[in-house]
């Protein structure tokens, strides 16, 4: 495997036009096969517009990070702390919401190392552990989640369109 040299940079309002884009486009390479593609679309349009990201952009405890291939923009990560689960009472968690990749940059171990910078950003932080939610059909996800060291804590509902599914929280100790 060629080894790809990954740029990640923290995203500004400047970025908004380009974080719809790859969320957008990443999503759908994630989902396309597993959902059906008007949910995909309805959830698209519900979560990836301009005003959905500058809002969340412009959100204080959210940072999204891009990430670059030969300054071709290939992924993004997408941290909160505004959600803290109940399983979390003596720990500092920080939800990591997004971790995407454009399909032609999967499987290449650049996930894991937008993920290696995310936990090092977190404990830079002061945040103790991070979580997330994982589709429980995502199964190339709840492997790469659990190669990484995650373990399920629960589970809660996701509305994608007109689908209720299940996902699995998982968390890691930072």
């Amino acid at each position: 495997m060629q080894p790809y040299p990954l740029v990640i940079r923290t995203a500004g309002v400047d970025d908004i036009l380009l974080l719809c884009s790859i969320a957008r486009q990443t999503f759908l390479d994630a989902f396309d096969k597993l959902n059906d593609p008007e949910d995909n679309h309805s959830f698209i349009n519900e979560h990836f517009t301009t005003d959905k990201i500058r809002e969340s952009l412009l959100t204080p405890g959210v940072i999204y990070l891009l990430a670059f291939v030969k300054q071709q923009p290939v992924g993004y990560a997408k941290l909160s702390n505004h959600e803290i689960p109940s399983a979390f009472k003596k720990a500092t968690p920080i939800k990591m919401e997004k971790l995407y990749f454009l399909k032609s940059f999967t499987g290449k171990g650049l996930g894991e190392k937008l993920f290696r910078y995310c936990t090092q950003w977190a404990s830079l932080h002061g945040y103790s552990h991070i979580w997330l939610f994982v589709w429980d059909r995502n199964l190339p996800a709840l492997r790469f989640y659990d190669r990484l060291g995650f373990t399920p804590f629960g589970q809660d509902v996701q509305i994608v369109g007109s689908d209720v599914q299940i996902a699995i929280m998982m968390q890691k100790k930072i």
